[in-house]
């Protein structure tokens, strides 16, 4: 009589890491039973459509819900491929492997679990994590229509959801609500799981599931066909993977004054060490948010041993950690909003009940309840492709073009001026940012997208309107970024900077720059000052861009 042997699966959906995955810790907790780490590039998010004739597959390049835009582009693409082949090294290391499958998953298991049980194998548990979003839910009941025995474990959060005292559905619609009720919880987020640093060993009769003895051609003919550039002014220069997740924590943490001095530095637009950057290691899995909290709090711990801690005012702009955590805990807010909003993610709407019957009495001012939403193809591609004639938006949107990735505040700049300014449908932008971002996770892309366009959970509606040009002042008031990325601009001195369709022809010529020629000419940035403000003119001074009242105001503009 043959014995069948005991194996779990331990999916590596979306959590591509070893050290505090819940997933393998679990899988891990069943002595007897073998481990074999799985990772399945799904056709519906990620392009594998090169492959089509070495799978007999008809697989099409994945679009966006409402625009059909590309789903996953170039640079993201290469980043989510490095940080597959990265945990295999770190599986490597612990004396296991990965098992890389190309296709649909609930399409897939089910073979899988064929094979295994073929070869004596008797599948126990298949350990994932869940997803809260629409689309992975829609895999989630596909995959449960398999009859296959599934265990799900909450590891994309960093507060558990067990350890609040309320539901998904039930999360506060407004972010301080909910983080003022997440900071009076004494110990809000677990300690990270101990991984042991020997797995299992990997059972290699799965090498002989259909392709897997091609998967490493498999995934660098992908890796190959994915062209980017490397540009030498791109703020996130990393390569995708744990190791390199851990090491970025370690250096901004332990061996810079980077996460000390976070609040005063977070609105940076130049260089490496403005921000965390953590975001695009959270957005793939590779680096647990987990961590990243009790590392800030070993952290301090040390600090107060050595006597290097300063006196800081807790929650103050001196207190970087603090202001960390808050940004960590608005990535917590959107997932648990998203959890019990359905397809409302992807709708014009957002997350903003249309359904119940609106109090006239009541409505806010400037609400954009009864908004009417424009499509324009000729403006949304002069926004994609940096030609605004705004220097500060198209700066913006060309270190996004050229690198994948963008400083926040220019996220808020450009979601604010095709949202506000062009008035456009806002999920045009957000599956653009989808398409583009190395850091792209639905949650917190779609979630910031609605809070910025009014339809989200901002308490203020409609009011959350950017005023871009001040906006490039303040933030980059010599110019800098602006010239780094446009350098078409770069011998515009600082008073033409931000606004070049002021020059007259003589300082155009001058300053070796026309208005419509070295660059687009700024119809879209001039109508729109033109209707907010009737006094400005092309040719008009600065301060005829405002109206009385802001002027009393003395914005640094005017400085």
């Amino acid at each position: 009589m043959v014995v069948m042997k005991p194996i779990n699966i331990c999916y590596f959906r979306n959590i591509l890491r070893v050290h505090d995955n819940q997933s393998l810790y679990h899988a891990l907790q069943s002595n007897h039973s073998q481990i074999l780490p799985v990772v399945c590039l799904d056709p519906r998010m990620v392009d594998i459509s090169l492959l089509n004739d070495q799978l007999d597959q008809h697989y099409k390049t994945p679009k966006t819900w409402y625009f059909q835009l590309e789903r996953c582009a170039n640079f993201r693409t290469r980043f989510y491929l490095e940080c597959v082949m990265s945990l295999k090294q770190e599986l490597l290391k612990k004396n296991s492997d990965l098992l890389i499958l190309f296709g649909k998953p609930e399409e897939l298991f089910p073979k899988l679990q064929t094979h295994l049980l073929k070869n004596y194998l008797k599948l126990d548990q298949i350990h994932i994590h869940k997803e809260y979003a629409f689309e992975e839910l829609e895999v989630e009941k596909s995959l449960a229509s398999k009859k296959l025995p599934l265990t799900y474990h909450h590891d994309t959060t960093m507060v558990h959801p067990d350890d609040l005292d309320f539901a998904f559905e039930k999360t506060y619609k407004v972010y301080t609500h909910f983080r003022k009720r997440i900071e009076k919880m004494d110990h809000p987020v677990r300690s990270p799981l101990a991984i042991p640093d020997t797995l299992p060993p990997f059972p290699d009769i799965v090498w002989q599931f259909n392709h897997c003895e091609d998967q490493a051609k498999h995934l660098d003919k992908l890796y190959q066909d994915v062209s980017v550039k490397q540009d030498d002014r791109n703020a996130f220069p990393w390569e995708g993977g744990e190791q390199s997740a851990k090491d970025r924590l370690n250096q901004y943490l332990f061996q810079s004054d980077g996460m000390i001095d976070y609040k005063h530095t977070r609105n940076g637009l130049i260089g490496t060490e403005y921000s965390t950057k953590f975001s695009v290691f959270l957005a793939h899995g590779c680096l647990s948010p987990r961590l990243i909290w009790h590392e800030m709090n070993r952290f301090e711990k040390e600090q107060a041993k050595s006597g290097k801690k300063r006196q800081i005012k807790s929650m103050g702009d001196d207190d970087g950690i603090y202001w960390v955590k808050f940004e960590l805990l608005w990535r917590d807010f959107f997932r648990f909003l998203v959890a019990g909003s359905g397809k409302k993610v992807f709708m014009l709407h957002g997350f903003r009940d249309l359904n119940k019957p609106v109090d006239e009495s009541n409505k806010p001012k400037n609400s954009y309840l009864n908004k009417v939403w424009k499509t324009n193809d000729e403006q949304f591609n002069k926004w994609k492709n940096s030609q605004t004639g705004s220097p500060f938006i198209d700066a913006c949107m060309r270190e996004l073009l050229l690198t994948g990735f963008m400083n926040n505040r220019g996220r808020q700049n450009v979601a604010s001026y095709l949202a506000k300014d062009l008035e456009m449908d806002w999920r045009i932008g957000a599956e653009y940012f989808e398409s583009m971002l190395k850091d792209h996770d639905v949650y917190s892309n779609y979630g910031n997208w609605q809070y910025v366009s009014g339809v989200g959970c901002d308490p203020r509606e409609g009011f959350r309107h950017f005023n871009v040009l001040k906006q490039s002042k303040d933030y980059d008031p010599y110019g800098s970024y602006i010239k780094l990325w446009c350098p078409e601009l770069r011998d515009l001195p600082d008073q033409f900077v931000h606004c070049p369709w002021l020059m007259s022809p003589e300082e155009q010529k001058t300053y070796n720059c026309i208005i419509g020629q070295d660059y687009p000419k700024p119809m879209i940035i001039v109508e729109n000052w033109k209707r907010h403000y009737p006094a400005a003119t092309a040719k008009g001074k600065l301060s005829n861009y405002f109206t009385k009242d802001e002027k009393k105001k003395k914005p640094k503009l005017f400085k």
